[in-house]
């Protein structure tokens, strides 16, 4: 059975800057309380086009979906995780694919070429091949082709209470890597799944993964509400239908 309470929550984008974070205004979501029971839960559809395909993890690019300790996947799930800085804001973003493709938060992305600095030091450029400022999710390519990548996990499978991780560059600190658990699984009003965390995430985490204890990505680090531990992830599955998978 599932239980609907409706909410509204003031919640701030998680934008990078010192300045950028001082200047942001509250956004108000809507979003429903969900309890869903196990026989409850209907996989996602899933759309028929593929405009691009996530590569299986190699040895060395990313986590072993065996590994249960979060000290050992963060380090390699870092590797894929990436700092975008896009006319004056500063956010994060991952690798999906080892061909470059990179999936972020809309409104991290300010111009049409932002840059992208890797876990390794190093700087590209990427294109924007989708953005939707409503669903704020988007989708970048950079140029080149064996990047790490991190595996996406399935977000309608992800339980109250487990142990996740939130990774990025809060406050331009890169590499920051947070624990917490899913405190809840929350749905807007415009349809999109939101996971509640009380992971420490702030400005400069949006567009970072939200991992759970096998470092599969279950969502993309967004929204920070005004309350303290309170933050929101858009849930992957939302995401992958984003992509077109």
């Amino acid at each position: 059975m599932i239980r609907y309470v409706t909410i509204t929550i003031a919640a701030f984008m998680l934008m990078a800057g010192f300045a950028a974070a001082l200047a942001q205004e509250p956004r108000h979501i809507e979003i429903r309380i969900i309890n869903p029971s196990p026989s409850s839960q209907q996989p996602q559809k899933q759309e028929s086009a593929k405009e691009f395909t996530q590569d299986k993890a190699v040895p060395g690019s990313g986590p072993s979906v065996r590994a249960d300790d979060i000290s050992r996947v963060a380090p390699h799930s870092m590797q894929a995780v990436v700092t975008i800085v896009s006319g004056d804001v500063r956010g994060s973003g991952f690798f999906v694919g080892q061909d470059g493709y990179i999936l972020t938060n809309s409104h991290v992305i300010q111009d049409s070429w932002p840059t992208i600095q890797l876990a390794d030091g190093k700087s590209t450029t990427a294109s924007v091949i989708r953005n939707d400022e409503e669903k704020d999710l988007a989708l970048l390519k950079a140029s080149g082709s064996g990047y790490p990548a991190l595996p996406l996990g399935d977000s309608n499978k992800v339980a109250q209470g487990e142990s996740v991780i939130a990774i990025g560059s809060p406050i331009g600190l890169e590499g920051t890597v947070t624990q917490g658990i899913v405190s809840a699984v929350r749905k807007a009003t415009n349809g999109i799944t939101y996971i509640q965390t009380d992971a420490a995430i702030n400005p400069g985490n949006s567009g970072g993964p939200l991992l759970n204890k096998a470092g599969q990505v279950i969502g993309i680090n967004t929204l920070k509400a005004s309350a303290d531990r309170i933050g929101f992830a858009i849930s992957i599955n939302d995401a992958k239908q984003f992509m077109g998978r």
